[in-house]
């Protein structure tokens, strides 16, 4: 099985959903699945296992999980298949459900047990004899794949007029900003988030400047831990935070120093804590969404090490997908923002010009984060992975970004 979960954003940025897109056989062993197949044990909601391995505390507070169903599996046991994140829940249908006495019964089941209800993929031309069923539901997706999104919601609110909409597949700045301005939607979704803004002259704060000159020392392929450490001894929090987990590696004795501390840590894990540390101290301001895709990105990359060959480079594929969306946190073209925190020639090519060893792999992530999976199941089969290898490591990243919020 694949799973991902996509996020949902207010006009603010802030995250208002996420979407769960999952698949269960890889579709190209089981060219099946192109065709009717699909519907093979569409009674069972796929990809929901990956909820047993978050908490509600992994996600953003009072966020919806929305999650695809079918005319099939709309009739199966979702009471019994869905019993965590109770008010949060939102079925996300599409035109396979009919305006049909047999469904509206089940939608209004559903509706009264508080599940959410959506709706996608809708034509304009039959959403008249939907108007009654769709009374009950919470919110209606525009593709804006499909045609203009301003003027398809236009069109939509004027037979729906209660219901919120969601602008989806929003794929420029531009598009973001013409769905927000129209004032018809309450909610977006899309890769518009990812696409950098072109400023002119930004301006980095001091402290800012300081995290970056900081890890273009621990980047370097050998650093002296006495200069790091007082570096580290000028910022009272990067001091406190470095001597918590220093005492959490110790059983019987107290780290009371800062060299203390970054000698007990090591090279290595300390150029780790220290990426991660002053890249949330670099984000600051932006989004969550982007620190957490980030994050999440460089221990699925480090994850997936191994079947992509390079076990022996893990440290440089998590720095690969902590970096990989750092030009929208700074503000600056790609090339110049990984100038700033220094990183190896091989992590430059593959964010900078998409070639490079590691081209592949940070291909294979942003095609899975997209729930792209027919081009996931195509590099499988290319690189020879097994799709159990890929939902586990997918797994791990998120309990990972989860734990390292509860721990520190």
């Amino acid at each position: 099985m694949l799973a991902t979960l996509v996020p949902l954003f207010f006009e603010d940025m802030s995250v208002a959903s996420y979407c769960l897109y999952a698949q269960k056989e890889n579709m190209f062993e089981h060219p099946h699945l192109l065709g009717a197949g699909k519907y093979d044990g569409a009674g069972s909601i796929v990809g929901i296992e990956v909820f047993d391995s978050i908490s509600e505390s992994d996600l953003i507070d009072n966020c919806s999980i929305i999650i695809p169903i079918n005319n099939i599996s709309l009739f199966s046991n979702i009471e019994q298949q869905l019993t965590r994140f109770h008010g949060r829940i939102m079925l996300l249908l599409d035109q396979s459900i009919k305006p049909e006495d047999s469904y509206s019964k089940r939608i209004v089941d559903l509706k009264n047990k508080g599940f959410k209800l959506a709706i996608k993929d809708l034509p304009l031309a039959n959403v008249e004899d939907y108007k009654t069923l769709l009374k009950d539901f919470d919110l209606f997706l525009v593709n804006s794949d499909t045609g203009d999104v301003v003027e398809q919601a236009k069109a939509f609110r004027k037979v729906l007029p209660s219901i919120d909409f969601c602008a989806e597949n929003l794929h420029s700045k531009e598009e973001f900003d013409a769905a927000k301005d129209s004032g018809l939607f309450k909610i977006f979704e899309g890769t518009f988030f990812r696409i950098p803004i072109n400023t002119q002259d930004t301006e980095v704060t001091p402290i800012k400047m300081n995290y970056m000159k900081l890890m273009s020392v621990i980047n370097r392929p050998d650093f002296d831990l006495e200069d790091v450490a007082n570096v580290i001894g000028q910022d009272p929090a990067l001091s406190i935070e470095l001597l918590k987990i220093a005492n959490k590696l110790t059983l019987n004795s107290n780290i009371r120093s800062i060299q203390q501390a970054t000698a007990l840590l090591g090279q290595r894990e300390l150029r780790r804590w220290l990426n991660t540390t002053l890249f949330n101290g670099l984000a600051a301001g932006k989004p969550n969404e982007i620190t957490r895709l980030s994050l999440i990105r460089a221990r699925f990359a480090e994850n997936l090490a191994l079947v992509f060959d390079y076990a022996m480079r893990k440290d440089e594929l998590f720095l690969m997908g902590l970096f990989s969306l750092l030009n929208l946190i700074l503000d600056m073209p790609m090339e110049e923002a990984l100038t700033q925190v220094g990183v190896s020639n091989e992590i430059k090519k593959a964010l900078v010009s998409g070639d490079g060893i590691f081209a592949p792999q940070l291909d294979f992530l942003l095609s899975y984060e997209a729930g792209d999976w027919q081009e996931v199941s195509r590099l499988m089969v290319l690189h020879d992975i097994e799709m159990h290898v890929v939902y586990d490591a997918y797994v791990e990243a998120l309990k990972w970004y989860g734990n390292m919020f509860i721990e520190h």
